[in-house]
């Protein structure tokens, strides 16, 4: 009898640390980077406007949830005319970075669908001059001062349009359902009833 006891409670024990191990895993398969496809974003006055998003996914803690940082490239087409010392029509070509972060657990305990809750303060909305490409080969050097004018214009007048537009963006990530993996380098989820595809960058720590 005390042999099967043993037993019993040696199988309960193997169970439980099985249990343990698949949680675990499960948890850790979301941990690191990964980058999903570009997504379009309505942003009047562009030709056209997509952003490409990344998670960073630190481990968890159970009772205090996890971090992640989501970070965006933004590219963006403008159509340009009619300004001062400029007769040409040509475009402005405009990429831009944004980051939130935030806190991440699991809803109801169930390992395949997300809350996120942003943290608002660490919202930055950054656009390089040097990331604004004004694109005709028609435009001379006797321009040069207009053009440079217009980037630095250009630069702040678009970051102030982007910012409420991603920030929109990125809540939209407020919950994440139906994570599944595929392999260990391809992650599938829905949001707002869209499903989206994301791949993992490099190794997580």
């Amino acid at each position: 009898m005390k042999a099967l006891t043993t037993s019993f409670f040696a199988v309960i024990s193997a169970l439980g640390i099985t249990a343990a191990v698949s949680s675990c895993s499960q948890n850790q398969r979301i941990y690191g980077q990964w980058t999903g496809e570009p997504q379009n974003i309505i942003l009047p006055g562009t030709a056209d406007a997509t952003a490409t998003t990344t998670f960073d996914f630190a481990p968890m803690d159970k009772k205090e949830g996890g971090k992640v940082n989501l970070s965006a490239v933004i590219a963006i087409v403008e159509p340009v005319s009619g300004i001062e010392g400029i007769a040409l029509q040509f475009q402005a070509n405009i990429t831009a970075t944004a980051s939130i972060d935030a806190k991440y657990v699991y809803k109801d305990d169930d390992d395949d669908e997300l809350i996120l809750v942003f943290d608002p303060s660490t919202l930055k909305v950054n656009i390089d001059p040097s990331d604004v490409v004004l694109s005709d080969n028609a435009l001379t050097g006797t321009e040069k001062p207009s053009l440079d004018s217009l980037t630095a214009a250009t630069t702040e007048r678009w970051r102030l349009a982007l910012t409420p537009v991603i920030r929109q963006e990125f809540q939209k990530y407020g919950r994440i359902d139906d994570i599944e993996s595929h392999g260990s380098d391809v992650m599938t989820c829905e949001v707002e009833h869209h499903k989206l595809t994301f791949h993992r960058v490099g190794v997580p720590d």
